[in-house]
């Protein structure tokens, strides 16, 4: 007979990660708002593309996205900084 999965102590160290990774989601989130407000007023005040925070924001959206798939089971890899930081493709010419 197998034990329950809360008995598993690979199931306790799942849920200790989650709340971790709960935690600097709420940190990313925020981080992710102010990258945004940024780009907008950049957009806003200047002809000119913010290619580097666009970067930026799209990097920290992945990670976002990381983290909802380690949170939501759908992924048992750990996001940064078990895995290299997410990467984009910049695009000169947008």
């Amino acid at each position: 007979m197998s034990k329950p999965g809360y008995a598993d102590q690979g199931f306790w160290f799942r849920v200790i990660f989650m709340l971790l990774y709960w935690v600097v989601l709420n940190i990313a989130v925020t981080v992710f708002g102010v990258l945004l407000v940024l780009v907008s007023l950049v957009k806003l005040g200047s002809k000119h593309e913010p290619i580097t925070l666009s970067s930026w924001l799209k990097s920290v959206a992945a990670f976002i996205g990381q983290i909802f798939s380690f949170l939501s089971f759908e992924s048992e890899e750990k996001p940064f900084p078990f895995q290299p930081w997410p990467q984009v493709n910049v695009d000169e010419e947008a």
